[in-house]
This record gives structure tokens, C-alpha cells and sequence, in this order.
């Protein structure tokens, strides 16, 4: 018989690095998999070497390689999570009340009351089953599918998610200026970056989103703008008061025109600006999904959603 256990346990997060590590074989492309940066990931696996008091990984110029330690390891540590997997789809089969809801995230930059197809399943609660939703920035919303906290997810642009995710395309959402009305550049019907001379720009954090912050500023670059930024207050109806207190201007998605401020006023870019400031909406899911209520949902808002369109409309 096997002796009981004494002391701490690995923590399936903990497990879950090993496995990402054993298989790449590579922190960096382990990380990106699992969503997080490196210094997180290299500190659970030390950590479970700590915890294990054995070297599960050689480190050196050439590369990370597995120990014998390591690999007698990663066949029982995959075990381990493939038993816990199974034993969470045979609950949820099992809890038919829980199952009944579908748990999907909104990104909370768009207002998808605007977003033509999306809009009226929302409204008028024309989903097959029961659904919760949540809002947060697509980042957080990715880690909590990731996770199954969450069945479904509507982001903006976001790094790949890998195979365990399923992705498609549902609308496209341009960049709009929001300015003081009597910004100069409100007169313009279509505003250029050089209507906006140096006047502030205020913008989000690098983190929020990676991908599509850096597809910004390489567009900044290619035309010259550098405007002095300030950080972009967390509140919306914060940033237009901002706005519209001459602080500054904000680059916003056109599904948010509908939030109104005295003094703020909307104008979109230039027809080359708005192409290349545009953001992709995605209707995220698991690979491994089963769920028909889930699968149910995905298939009426793909089928609701207008990919050919945008909102610039």
C-alpha cells in the first residue's frame, strides 16, 4: 500500500508550468503559451523543485533539457491533471442546473450595443440557454477561458492563444478621435494626425493590450506622430471630462461614439489612418469545448455577426 503523504502538495498551477516547460522545453514559448511572462513561470517551477527537493531541469548556454527526475515526473504529473480534467467534465455533467448557464466576457473598451448582429443577441436574450456576462479588459477575459471561468469571449485584438482556442472574426471597430469641440481639428469632417499637431494624447498602458498597442505605434512612427501622452484615466466618463477640459485628446473605438459629452466631440481619421487603426473583434472558445449549450451559443452569434462589416457605417 502507498504510505500517505506528509506536507504540501504541488498546486495544479504549478504542474501545469512543468508540463508547458517539459514540452517546449523553452521559458520563453512556455510562457507565451500559458499566457504569463517568464520571472512568474521560472518562479513556480523552482518553487515546485523546492517543494519536490529535486532538479527537475538542467539550465545551461545551451538550452533547458529535462533531468531523469524530470521526465519520471512529467508521465506522473500529466496523469495528475488528466484525472483532475476528467473529474471536472464528469461534475459538470453531473451539476445539469450549473451547466444550464453560459459564462461569457465582454471586453469593456467596446460597447457592444453598436456592434450590428452582436447587439441584438445581447438584447434581446435570443441565446439558446441561460447567460452571465462579465466585463474586463481581453487580456483578463483570455486568462479566465483559459482557466474555465469563462465559457465564451468577445476581445479586441490579442496575441494568438494557441490551439486550445478556438477564434473567429465578428466585427472590425475603427479609431476615432475624441477632442474639445473647439479643437481646431473639429472643424475637419476626416481628421489627420497632423490636425492634431501637439496637442496631449491620452493612452492606454502597454500591458492592456500588446499586440494592438504596439500595432499603434508603429503606425505612429510611420507618420511622424509623437504627441506628449498622458496616461489614460481608468474611467471613461473620467477621460472625457479630460477631453473635454482641453487636457488632451483620446483615440477611442467607434462603437463608443454613443457615450456623449458636453464638449467632447468625434471625428473620424482619414480614410488611410482609420485602415490601419482599426480593431478586430473576436468571439473566443475552448478547442476541447463540449458543452452544447456553449456550442449552441457560438453558433448564434457567428451566425448573428457580420464579419464583411465594420462599424464605420
Amino acid at each position: 500500500m502507498m504510505r500517505p503523504l506528509a506536507g504540501r502538495l504541488p498546486s495544479t498551477r504549478q504542474l501545469q508550468c512543468f508540463i508547458a516547460v517539459a514540452e517546449e522545453l523553452n521559458f520563453r514559448r512556455a510562457a507565451e503559451r500559458l499566457h504569463m511572462s517568464q520571472p512568474p513561470l521560472s518562479r513556480q517551477i523552482s518553487g515546485l523543485e523546492t517543494l519536490l527537493r529535486v532538479k527537475l531541469f538542467e539550465r545551461d548556454t545551451q538550452g533547458v533539457s529535462l533531468t531523469s527526475a524530470g521526465e519520471l515526473f512529467e508521465h506522473d504529473a500529466r496523469r495528475v491533471l488528466e484525472s483532475l480534467n476528467l473529474a471536472l467534465h464528469n461534475l459538470r455533467d453531473a451539476a445539469a442546473v450549473d451547466t444550464a448557464d453560459v459564462r461569457l466576457g465582454l471586453t469593456s473598451v467596446i460597447d457592444f450595443s453598436l456592434v450590428p448582429g452582436i447587439r441584438d443577441v445581447l438584447q434581446q436574450d435570443s441565446l439558446p440557454s441561460g447567460i452571465r456576462i462579465e466585463e474586463a479588459y481581453s487580456k483578463r477575459l483570455v486568462e479566465r477561458l483559459l482557466s474555465g471561468e469563462l465559457d465564451l469571449a468577445l476581445v479586441g485584438e490579442i496575441v494568438e492563444p494557441g490551439e486550445s482556442v478556438q477564434a473567429r472574426r465578428v466585427a472590425l471597430d475603427p479609431l476615432m478621435v475624441a477632442l474639445r469641440e473647439d479643437h481646431p481639428a473639429a472643424a475637419r469632417e476626416r481628421v489627420s494626425f497632423d490636425d492634431l499637431g501637439d496637442t496631449r494624447l491620452f493612452w492606454f498602458p502597454r500591458h492592456d493590450n500588446p499586440v494592438f498597442h504596439d500595432r499603434c505605434e508603429r503606425v505612429f512612427d510611420a507618420h511622424g506622430y509623437v504627441p506628449p501622452r498622458r496616461p489614460e484615466p481608468d474611467e471613461h466618463v473620467t477621460l472625457l471630462a479630460r477631453v473635454a477640459a482641453g487636457d488632451g485628446v483620446a483615440f477611442l473605438p467607434t462603437s463608443m461614439r454613443a457615450a456623449s459629452r458636453l464638449g467632447v466631440t468625434y471625428r473620424p481619421f482619414t480614410p488611410e489612418l482609420e485602415a490601419s487603426l482599426t480593431i478586430e473583434l473576436k468571439l473566443l472558445w475552448r478547442t476541447d469545448e463540449t458543452r452544447a449549450e456553449v456550442l449552441d451559443a457560438v453558433d448564434v452569434l457567428l451566425e448573428a455577426a457580420e464579419p464583411s462589416s465594420d462599424l464605420r457605417r
